[in-house]
């Protein structure tokens, strides 16, 4: 079964950074105990790029999720991503470095807790596996195309320096709620 849905997410940037969105293709496919959950980048008459976004490009971002047991998976993560615009070095060495083990601590600590939470929110909504439940809109495939990143404006945010607030020290993200 593959189940295909279109969304739009915001990534809010750190100042001085502009901030970003992306439009996505999302598809995911059960097999037994495991998941691939895929998604790219796409271009939708509905959502244009916006003036006060950049429009950063999902070239293939997705996660393969093994099944290890009743309570146990592992979890391979990838993020093949244009954030666009020309950014410092600083910026794509710290996002690089920082981003993507963040989400998975992240995600680490949301699982742990999913089972207890699950319980008290609508257990037997379950749409990754009965697609029929979802209430989301359903996308006409002939309405979308590939958004490639060449096609799209490139901001120059190479001169910004980074500092203090910029580092996130400090940060909150790293709590999970």
């Amino acid at each position: 079964m593959d189940t295909v849905g279109a969304d739009g997410a915001g990534s809010w940037c750190p100042k001085p950074l502009k901030n970003r969105d992306v439009i996505t293709l999302r598809s995911w496919l059960p097999m037994g105990a495991d998941y691939i959950i895929m998604n790219y980048s796409v271009k939708h008459p509905k959502y244009p790029p916006r003036k006060d976004l950049v429009r950063a490009v999902s070239i293939q971002t997705g996660y393969l999720i093994q099944g290890r047991g009743v309570k146990s998976c592992s979890i391979t993560y990838l993020a093949q991503v244009d954030p666009k615009g020309s950014l410092p070095k600083w910026v794509v060495n710290k996002s690089s470095q920082f981003l993507a083990p963040k989400a998975m601590k992240k995600m680490y600590k949301a699982c742990l807790k999913y089972p207890d939470w699950k319980q008290k929110h609508n257990p037997h909504f379950k749409p990754w596996l009965f697609p029929e439940q979802s209430a989301l809109p359903t996308v006409a495939l002939s309405e979308l195309s590939i958004q490639h990143a060449d096609s799209l404006e490139n901001i120059d945010e190479s001169s910004l320096s980074e500092t203090k607030d910029d580092r996130g020290e400090g940060s909150d993200e790293d709590s999970v709620n």
